[in-house]
């Protein structure tokens, strides 16, 4: 009896089983069985790829491994993530993927903050981001101020894609990507801060952070610096250099936010607990080392001065001169 071999079927009957399989499933079976089939796979997938449908993980693997390296080059469209994390193939795709016109990734942030994603692939000749939730565009303002404010001290990294989607999962994740679009990178370092208002410096005193008079002190440096080490989010805890006290203040109570308590105040001296916050972004203003300074949980407000004392504000009104902090860089 002779041996029959699915290889040796006409090209025209490959071409019949292919338009009942999808581009991956299709790649999976067929490539690499020889060079024609190869062909053919090649041919079926054009310039368009979704890896996002890839459960197996075998599957996904050999996608990674051996066709995006054969077909990266021609690929215009990619569409890849959930159940998988932006750490498994943005190597792949940085090597073998150069000439993408739109990256669909769909993030996986149970365990990756969004602002990984965000910190990896924004770069200065991005032409659309859009973040989408449910199927819907939502956070266009965001968009705009993540593509405008992107900052080549903080991000230098290879461009990938000429558009970029962001697919999320959580309402969080849009929240951590608005305070991430909100805030400026800065070196960490020993800082001395000016409140422009007064022109006088933050100092820390034996009972709370006051404004002090404007002579360099030791309590008037502060060591600043983001809270994780890839530096993704541009959150910041601020330091007292002489006793290492962290600055904090409370999160409020619903009824407190608009008017001021006691709780509001910036402070070293706190008992840290869950409603604490001791970490902050710092919203550059122009070109100048001015900065606002907001704490990092939902609805925060900036600080400001008040009296003698740096709060949490009441209110927030552009060009309230109260609000700016000048950061002299010590070293």
């Amino acid at each position: 009896m002779s041996i029959f071999r699915l290889v040796n079927l006409p090209q025209e009957i490959f071409y019949l089983i292919f338009r009942y399989l999808s581009k991956e499933q299709l790649a999976y079976a067929f490539f690499g069985l020889n060079d024609n089939l190869t062909l053919a796979v090649k041919y079926f997938i054009g310039q368009e790829f979704n890896l996002t449908s890839i459960e197996n993980e075998n599957s996904f693997q050999f996608s990674l491994e051996t066709i995006l390296p054969s077909i990266g080059l021609n690929l215009r469209y990619l569409s890849i993530g959930l159940p998988y994390s932006l750490s498994n193939y943005l190597g792949y795709i940085q090597h073998y993927c150069p000439n993408l016109n739109i990256l669909n990734i769909h993030c996986q942030t149970q365990n990756e903050d969004i602002r990984r994603y965000a910190t990896c692939l924004i770069h200065a000749q991005l032409m659309s981001l859009t973040i989408m939730y449910n199927n819907q565009i939502v956070g266009e303002d965001t968009s705009m101020r993540l593509i405008n404010r992107y900052d080549n001290r903080a991000n230098q990294i290879m461009p990938l894609t000429n558009s970029l989607i962001f697919n999320l999962t959580s309402l969080n994740d849009l929240i951590l990507l608005k305070r991430f679009s909100e805030s400026s990178f800065l070196s960490d370092g020993l800082y001395m801060i000016e409140c422009v208002a007064t022109g006088q410096w933050l100092a820390d005193s034996k009972d709370d952070l006051c404004v002090m008079s404007k002579k360099l002190h030791r309590d008037s440096i502060f060591s600043i610096k983001q809270i994780d080490i890839d530096q993704c989010t541009r959150e910041y805890e601020l330091y007292n250099e002489g006793t290492q006290r962290r600055l904090t203040v409370l999160i409020p109570y619903e009824e407190e936010e608009e008017r001021w308590t006691s709780s509001s105040i910036l402070s070293t001296h706190r008992k840290e607990s869950s409603r604490s916050c001791s970490s902050f972004t710092l919203e550059k203003l122009a070109n100048d080392e001015i900065f606002y300074i907001r704490p990092c949980y939902s609805h925060a407000k900036r600080l400001q001065i008040y009296g003698k004392r740096i709060i949490v504000s009441r209110c927030e009104h552009e060009n309230v001169a109260n609000h700016y902090f000048k950061l002299h860089r010590v070293s």
